[in-house]
């Protein structure tokens, strides 16, 4: 949960205590990759990762 407002990781929308939001850990060849994402921000990953 968040306890300040931060910025989607790819489209800067402002994210808020209380709001729906997306955190991603994974491992890249250039080391770890830790990013929140907003809902669309998620729901465009998530439709990425699943071929679409």
């Amino acid at each position: 949960m968040l306890r300040n407002a931060h910025e989607c990781d790819r489209c800067g929308e402002t994210i808020r205590p209380g709001d729906e939001y997306a955190a991603i850990d994974g491992i890249a060849p250039e080391g770890a990759v830790r990013a929140l994402l907003c809902v669309s921000c998620a729901g465009s990953l998530s439709r990425f990762l699943d071929g679409e």
